[in-house]
């Protein structure tokens, strides 16, 4: 039954229908249970994509993954195990996750052009932020509902995020190593205005000079998260006057690279993987030391971040607790 064939049986019109079933205060009471009643015994359901049409909602969050220009393909197991909790709670709400992949920086752009304009989504997460990003300024510039996986300059970071404690992960890295006594500290962190990689490069510098240890601003690498990263920064370090004798990575798929330098050129020097975002490097014969990242929290504050942004209530930001793991062993069945 459509709605047309509902409104001949109740002797209403379609516009009396159609606003009886959306709770419009025009209709009393009586008639709204009359309709609702009726749609219920002759099994009429209102059409979803007209009603959230017509309410401008979509439902729908969309999660705006790393273009894929680069390395970016090396972070999908890291944002599936994110996408999955985010999705658990959202659809809690009634909301579902779409996963978008930009082709480059200039496609993302217009695809957040054309999800404004064509009202293709409620809010958007944006992943990979930068120091100064312009795609959070044109979100708040055109007031549509925005929540960010990592932190930002833009707004004086006056908007919801969530992101890992990259601060912690450092200074825990810098002290690990002056425990088995190194002095000569090299860092793996991420380039192309990277507001995690310069995050995580400060506390380095920070927990350096705490500790009255040199620092030598050479002994800082900028890449990508990937293998090839971890491999290029062992090339450089090892081209310095006084290579480090203590290597600290922000993920461990940089660390892979690393270690696949260090048994191609038969050098020994130990690591500290930072976040482990797969089980890749726990497979290796040296179990790597860093911090595991709680997927499933993770997941659950980007959603709650994301559903403040679209109740447009204060802005939240969270860091979750990281768990330091000492010789991670590989978690695969």
């Amino acid at each position: 039954m459509n709605i047309k064939e509902l409104a001949n049986v109740l002797g209403l019109s379609i516009a009396t229908v159609s606003r009886a079933l959306n709770s419009h205060p025009e209709v009393s009471a009586k008639t709204q249970q009359r309709v609702l009643e009726a749609a219920q015994q002759y099994g009429y359901f209102p059409n979803a994509a007209g009603r959230n049409l017509r309410k401008g909602k979509a439902n729908t969050v969309a999660l705006l993954l790393p273009p894929g220009d680069r390395d970016n393909f090396y972070t999908a197991s890291f944002f599936m195990r994110v996408a999955n909790e985010l999705q658990r709670t959202l659809r809690q709400h009634d909301i579902d996750t779409i996963l978008h992949l930009a082709l480059d920086a200039e496609d993302e752009k217009i695809w957040l052009q054309k999800m404004i304009e064509q009202h293709k989504a409620d809010a958007v997460i944006l992943t990979n932020t930068t120091l100064h990003d312009p795609r959070i300024e044109f979100l708040h510039h055109h007031q549509f509902p925005f929540a960010t996986l990592g932190r930002s300059h833009s707004l004086e970071g006056h908007f919801n995020w969530v992101d890992l404690d990259f601060a912690t992960v450092a200074a825990t890295a810098v002290e690990q190593g002056l425990l088995k006594g190194h002095k000569n500290f090299g860092l793996v962190t991420l380039g192309n205005q990277s507001a995690q990689g310069e995050i995580f490069a400060a506390a380095w510098r920070k927990a350096l000079a705490e500790k009255a240890l040199v620092l030598n601003e050479s002994a800082i690498y900028y890449g990508d998260i990937s293998e090839a990263t971890g491999y290029e920064a062992m090339q450089h370090f090892q081209q310095l006057a006084t290579p480090p004798d203590y290597v600290i990575f922000l993920s461990d798929l940089q660390l892979l690279g690393a270690t696949l330098y260090t048994q191609h050129h038969q050098v020994t020097i130990p690591f500290f993987a930072g976040v482990f975002s797969s089980d890749m490097s726990s497979l290796l014969p040296e179990k790597p030391t860093g911090f595991d990242i709680p997927f499933a929290v993770l997941g659950q504050d980007l959603a709650r971040a994301t559903l403040n942004a679209m109740q447009q209530q204060p802005p939240v930001q969270s860091l979750p607790t990281l768990k330091l793991i000492t010789g991670r062993e590989h978690t695969l069945p």
